[in-house]
């Protein structure tokens, strides 16, 4: 993850990884839960980190961002760890 103007920036491995769906309106939100390894790379100002992944109403993913303690912040996925989240998100769009 790193922070908007690439501050912070550090590589995350995700385990036990876990979801909910909420449908509003047309689209669908997939809120991810999930733990950090390693657990000291996390910024101070890092405390909770989770994810949102929002989906269109045809099933297209639009987009995956870093929520911190349930809140919108200034972290962004980098592309590994989008990657990681990707297959795990495929793997649930297929049973769903």
């Amino acid at each position: 993850m790193y922070k908007y103007g690439l501050l912070n920036y550090f590589e995350a491995q995700f385990t036990k990884v876990s979801h909910e769906i909420i449908k509003m309106g047309p689209w669908m939100n997939v809120y991810l839960t999930f733990e950090v390894e390693p657990i000291e790379k996390l910024p101070s100002d890092l405390q909770e980190p989770s994810g949102l992944a929002v989906y269109d109403g045809d099933g297209e993913r639009k987009e995956i961002i870093v929520l911190n303690e349930g809140t919108d912040s200034e972290y962004k996925f980098t592309d590994l760890e989008k990657e990681q989240l990707s297959l795990y998100l495929d793997a649930v769009m297929t049973r769903k």
